[in-house]
């Protein structure tokens, strides 16, 4: 029974990452959202993933765990798909930045151990602002007179066209409706592919326009991505034949992205409470202990602002408030290492290393991690 739940856990996990792709009426705003998001690091993605989550967790070690999750509002989409949508999406702020955990615990024969649930909100999320960059900014202003110059050509074109009753008329009518379609990938509208005879009816300076409209709306973006995020979160561990809050955890993430000449860097605060009550030989065991960190991600290779591979050094302090094992100590301080590498798109394995910096003992723990989206980035 216990390997039958851990396989059909498996497979609601498997049907779960088959994402759905978000519909956004404006392409421009869609192309904000997917730079945005592709340049998140997988130590972003690990704290609050953009649309869900599978991950299994300490691979090598005794605490091994397959968690999903997911928001409440990619959640609300999978019970109703017309409403993933773009005006959707942005109005439901809180429900975006709600995320909730689920997991099942495994021994080291992987056979069902207990259960693991949870959630995070994101008090502050000012990433979040790349599904309406434009909207209202001075950014915005610039390309409504960008575009308000083209669609001026645009009908001038049109009614030479007509009144020269050109024989090209529909195909080239068709042909600049096609240069005038979105491209998902580019802000401004390349005129290369205008008809010849099009370019006199554009304006002398409208390449030094659509070159400050990128460059507005580029730098806008940029901004965005160095943006806060912070979290609180709690779980709860349930093990078998235990009581319902035997072992539970608050913590608070605190992300920033630092950038320089040639790379960029994220801030990593973290801290944590843990609480565990345990049953050991002749004794019951009360555990409280508390622990923070604090580490910079580096992006160590990248691709077109995609991260491959990071590097985290951080230092952790953990004071144990009651329930000291034999020969612990209450302080313990640890110099750690995250080191993630990106295999897939969607695919992470991040190491974890931990050295006890005064009883000079070292751990390592393996992770994987799938993340999957809320719109494709094809």
């Amino acid at each position: 029974m216990k390997t039958i739940k851990l396989i059909l856990f498996l497979i609601l996990g498997i049907v779960w990452s088959k994402g759905q792709d978000l519909k956004f009426n404006d392409d421009r705003s869609a192309f904000i959202l997917k730079e945005v998001n592709r340049s998140k690091t997988g130590n972003w993605k690990d704290v609050f993933a953009d649309f869900g989550q599978l991950a299994f967790k300490d691979l090598t070690g005794e605490k091994k765990a397959f968690q999903i999750k997911t928001s409440l509002y990619a959640l609300k989409v999978r019970a109703d798909s017309s409403q993933f949508t773009d005006v959707n999406y942005e109005q439901a702020k809180f429900t975006r930045n709600f995320q909730i955990e689920i997991g099942v615990n495994l021994d080291n024969d992987y056979k069902f151990k207990g259960f693991t649930y949870g959630a995070d909100w994101t008090m502050i999320n000012k990433r979040d602002l790349s599904v309406n960059t434009l909207y209202g900014s001075n950014e915005q202003n610039l390309y409504n007179e960008y575009i308000r110059i083209l669609e001026g050509a645009k009908a001038k074109y049109y009614s030479h066209l007509v009144e020269t009753d050109d024989k090209d008329l529909i195909t080239k009518i068709n042909k600049i409706n096609e240069v005038f379609a979105a491209d998902p990938d580019k802000y401004v509208i390349s005129t290369d592919d205008f008809p010849d005879d099009f370019s006199a009816f554009l304006p002398d300076d409208l390449s030094e326009i659509s070159t400050a409209v990128e460059k507005k709306i580029l730098e806008k973006i940029e901004e965005i991505k160095l943006q806060p995020l912070f979290s609180v979160g709690f779980r709860n561990t349930i093990q078998e034949k235990s009581k319902m809050f035997d072992e539970y955890k608050f913590n608070l993430v605190y992300l920033h992205g630092l950038k320089s000449s040639k790379n960029m860097f994220e801030l990593d605060v973290r801290s944590e409470f843990n609480a565990k009550d345990s049953i050991g030989i002749n004794q019951y065991i009360k555990r409280r202990e508390w622990n923070s960190k604090i580490g910079l991600n580096i992006q160590l290779l990248k691709q077109k602002e995609v991260s491959l591979v990071e590097f985290k050094p951080n230092f952790e302090f953990k004071r144990v408030f009651s329930g000291l094992m034999d020969e612990e100590k209450n302080n313990q301080f640890l110099a750690n290492a995250d080191l993630r590498f990106r295999v897939l798109k969607d695919l992470w394995i991040p190491l974890v290393l931990k050295y006890d910096i005064v009883n000079n003992n070292f751990f390592g723990f393996l992770n994987i991690s799938f993340n999957f989206d809320a719109i494709k980035n094809e």
